[in-house]
């Protein structure tokens, strides 16, 4: 069968893209994605993504925008993204079966797409779209309303935590599995143990952007020696990091990463982080893919009250919950190294989760089952 992913940003990275394309692509799906890329202005180009499973074709639309920028600020890009996608799905409609939609910034179109041509409609929820965006109030229930009826319409609706049931409350999916954002893992990934005397590694590596805290952490290490900020990623404050870099020795930037090369750098750190604003309604439902690596890797996390997981955090005492701001992220910090100790304990913990309720192998296994299903 035929897949075609839909993604409205580059893909360069995207974990959850990544793993979920290439778990498909092993067991014989024919997948391709299209994406969009905002960073440069062009028609469209066309490359391939090297998978551990085999190589996956790419098409990226070139709009320049901002990410995090919202509905107000991308509008005008956001509709040229819809109607490209749509030509290229109207052009290429005997290409593909399924139409697998991530967010609701791909999934009304592909909606229209699939109702037209009779397509079986995958739709993958990262981030519930009125919850976790820049979204007007006035235009919040007008698009609840659309992002509701592609539920509906979708053969299959995937969220990535029990939590979401709880947020999509008033849909009514035909099918509906929780893939968790976990990561798969890796033989290749060398183990490193930090020695007594050295620097409190602390990583982070995603989107560059306000709501994260990471300008913060910045703030704590570029005074304290005893640490290190090791961060990469992409977003509107890559700039802002790679000029701390070059005035902290402290502080080093890596700029965007593979997502190989990102579970490798934080596994040769001490300490993660996944501190998200808890005023944002959708990072209470988060599953960052933080908490998945710290769990899998086995290294102490702290994340920020009533943002996901960080019940699990506090239950099994596997890192540290903190406050929203600067001074409970300082004292978080200062307890964790305090209790270098026992970082080997918590590790034990952390990888027997990961392994018992998170594995990547296991949420494979969910979507194969679901594709299979709806087929």
């Amino acid at each position: 069968m035929r897949v075609v992913f839909l993604r409205s940003n580059p893909v360069e990275p995207d974990s959850r893209v990544e793993k979920e394309v290439n778990s498909l692509i092993k067991i014989g799906y024919d997948v391709e994605i299209l994406a969009w890329d905002r960073s440069y202005k062009y028609k469209i180009k066309e490359t391939y993504l090297s998978m551990d499973s085999g190589k996956v074709l790419i098409h990226r639309f070139g709009m320049p925008a901002a990410f995090g920028g919202g509905i107000k600020k991308n509008l005008i890009p956001l509709i040229i993204f819809q109607i490209k996608l749509f030509k290229w799905l109207y052009k290429n409609r005997n290409m593909y079966d399924i139409i697998h939609a991530c967010d609701f910034d791909t999934s009304y179109t592909a909606m229209k797409v699939a109702k037209k041509f009779n397509k079986k409609l995958v739709y993958d929820i990262f981030d519930y779209y009125i919850d976790a965006f820049n979204v007007p109030d006035f235009m919040k229930s007008f698009i609840e309303k659309k992002d509701l009826e592609v539920i509906k319409a979708a053969d299959l609706t995937i969220i990535c935590t029990e939590k979401r049931k709880e947020q999509i409350k008033r849909s009514r999916p035909k099918r509906l599995v929780i893939i968790h954002n976990t990561p798969e893992l890796s033989k290749d990934i060398i183990k490193t143990t930090n020695t007594e005397n050295s620097k409190i590694k602390i990583a982070y590596v995603g989107i560059l952007a306000d709501g994260r805290f990471i300008k913060e952490i910045a703030e704590i290490v570029k005074s304290n020696p005893c640490y290190e900020l090791h961060i990469g990623g992409f977003g509107k404050l890559e700039s802002y990091f790679e000029n701390m870099s070059k005035e902290y020795s402290n502080i080093v930037f890596y700029g965007k990463l593979p997502y190989k090369k990102t579970l490798e750098l934080e596994n040769n750190c001490d300490i993660m982080t996944a501190i998200y604003d808890p005023s944002v309604p959708n990072n209470y439902y988060a599953a960052p893919n933080k908490f998945y690596e710290a769990l899998m890797l086995g290294k102490p996390i702290i994340m920020a009250k009533n943002t996901g997981m960080d019940e699990i955090v506090s239950k099994n005492d596997i890192g540290e919950v903190i406050d929203y701001s600067i001074e409970s992220l300082q004292t978080a910090l200062f307890k964790l190294v305090l209790r270098r100790s026992e970082w080997p304990d918590m590790a034990n913990r952390m990888k027997y989760i990961y392994e018992k309720y998170y594995k990547w192998s296991e949420m494979e296994k969910r979507l194969y089952r679901m594709y299979k299903e709806i087929l």
